[in-house]
């Protein structure tokens, strides 16, 4: 499985996801990649991060996106 992301104005890289996902392995890939990739095609925080799996609902996912840069 590959994750990749997209906006308007970038296209990001994709990251190869090895086995299944779940929400620890799902965090770590928020925390390296999406995270840092938002911040590059959104650099004054206007971006929005949209998916439709269910950890985006977790506590752990939900502190990711409160921390600072």
């Amino acid at each position: 499985m590959f994750l990749g992301s997209f906006s308007f104005s970038v296209v990001a890289s994709l990251m190869p996801i090895e086995g299944m996902m779940n929400l620890y392995k799902y965090s770590d890939v928020i925390e390296r990649k999406a995270i840092p990739d938002m911040r590059k095609a959104f650099p004054d925080g206007g971006g929005k991060f949209q998916d439709i799996v269910p950890y985006l609902s977790s506590e752990k996912v939900k502190t990711i996106f409160k921390k600072p840069n």
